[in-house]
Parts: structure tokens; sequence; C-alpha cells
């Protein structure tokens, strides 16, 4: 992964910024369901036959295909047998595939090993936003970034000296209508104090899976007990750096959008901080 450089906020930008970060948080996406959804896009498909042509009709339309395509890739499918295969290909050979050599087909479909059942599927994004679509396993427990989100506005606008940065925070996010999924008798209602105890349970949260990591390393190929003692002790340090180069990341994403925002100026050159 590329490593950004020191990011820089200007404190005039402080504002836009957080109106950015907090704008469209990235949530964990349900589990797709075949049959459920399959109904779904078939529905819309329908309706949008019977509308007449216009904004409608192609919203419905095109949604009921993505709703088809998202399905396919992401749902767990069931996988046919090979013999099945060939014989659903030669049945329809000579009309809704006719289009296509389904004897070659058929013969590299014979001819080829068969996929494994568990590789039909890809696996879903962990994170998903209309801007963001994170990839991989990510963490189960965590239902959202805010965390992540929180933290990076908070050292963001620390760097820019911005004055009552956790206040201007908790402000915006109130606004945005967010709560602190409060605990015992902590207030649904973001303060001063709820925005720095989230700050460091994000950097808590990224020891944590540092830890785990070297955990998991040693049981599968384990190193000298000098070498696991002093990775050990750098795991604070290496748990800073990560956390870090998210206020970064998100301060170039702040920046970078704001380039594509204004499609009027002929000069398509943007200079970030760094």
């Amino acid at each position: 992964m590329l490593k950004l450089p020191a990011q820089e906020l200007n404190p005039s930008e402080r504002d836009a910024f957080l109106e950015y970060v907090f704008s469209m948080i990235a949530k964990r996406p349900r589990a797709l369901r075949l049959r459920d959804g399959a109904g779904v896009a078939h529905y819309l498909k329908t309706l949008a036959w019977e509308m007449e042509p216009g904004p409608r009709r192609y919203l419905l339309d095109r949604l009921a295909d993505v709703i088809w395509r998202t399905l396919f890739q992401f749902a767990p499918l069931p996988m046919s047998e090979r013999q099945r295969v060939v014989e659903f290909l030669q049945e329809h050979a000579d009309t809704y595939l006719a289009a296509f050599d389904i004897e070659a087909a058929v013969k590299w479909v014979q001819e080829s090993a068969e996929p494994p059942p568990e590789a039909g599927s890809a696996r879903p994004p962990h994170l998903m936003s209309r801007r963001l679509s994170a990839s991989g396993t990510g963490h189960p427990q965590l239902r959202d970034d805010l965390s992540e989100r929180v933290y990076a506005a908070y050292h963001a606008l620390r760097r820019a000296r911005v004055h009552n940065a956790r206040g201007r925070i908790a402000c915006v996010l109130n606004q945005k209508g967010f709560t602190t999924q409060p605990r015992g008798r902590t207030f649904k209602r973001w303060g001063s104090y709820e925005v720095y105890e989230r700050v460091k349970h994000y950097e808590a949260g990224v020891r944590t899976r540092l830890k785990r990591l070297l955990i998991r390393q040693q049981q599968e190929a384990p190193l000298p007990a000098s070498q696991a003692a002093r990775l050990a002790k750098q795991i604070s340090d290496q748990a800073r750096r990560s956390a870090h180069s998210a206020v970064d990341k998100w301060i170039y994403r702040f920046h970078s959008s704001q380039c594509q925002e204004v499609p009027e100026r002929r000069d398509t050159t943007c200079q970030f901080p760094g």
C-alpha cells in the first residue's frame, strides 16, 4: 500500500473537513439472501416495464440490474455439478445462448478441473458507503467506521491548531444525529469527554489488533524469543504510526474531494500539503 506523506489541514478548512468526514459513515453491509434479493429485483424490473419511459422507469430498471449483479457477486450461491452445467448449456444452445459457441464451451467445461465450491462468490466489503468500499475481512465487531473518523478529525484539527477541537467535533456529531452508543450511565449526546474517550478507544483497538497479529504470526511461523520480545515492545509505536496514517488518509481524501467538486476549473492540478 502506498504510504502518504504527512498531510496538513488549513485552519480555514475545519468546517468543510468535518462536514466531509461525518457526512457519509461507512457501515457493515447486512448479509445478502438470494431468494429475497431476486424477488426484489424481479418486482422492480416488472414495475419499470409497466411505466412510461422516463426518469422513474430508468431508475427502477437500473436498480433491478444492479441488485441482480450484486447478488451474483456477493450472495452465497449453490454451485451446480459439471454434468448439470453441460446439460443446461446444451438445452439452451439454439435459443438463449445461440450467440455463443456452446460446443466449444462444453468441451472446455468437460476438460477443466471442477472449481472449488467456496470460490463461487466474492467476499463482500466489510464497510461500505457512497464514497467508500473497504474490502477484506475487517473487524467483525465494528458496525461502522465512526471511531476512525472521530480519531482522524480530532488529530487533523489538532495538527491545524484549531481551538476546541473536541467541542467542534461533538457539535457536528450531535447535529448529524449520531449517538455515543451508551453503556451504563454514559450520555447519548456527544461532548468533549465522549470525543476524547472515543479517540482513546480507537487507539487501544489498533494496539489490540497488532498484538493479535503478532500472536497469530507466532502460532503460524514462530520467531526467536528475542525478536518476538522486541516486536512486542514496538507495538505501541507501530500502533501510533498506524493510527496517524488514518489521519493522513482522511485529509488526503478531503483535499481530493475538493478538486472533484469544482469541474468548471480549467486548471485541474491539485496541490496537496506534504
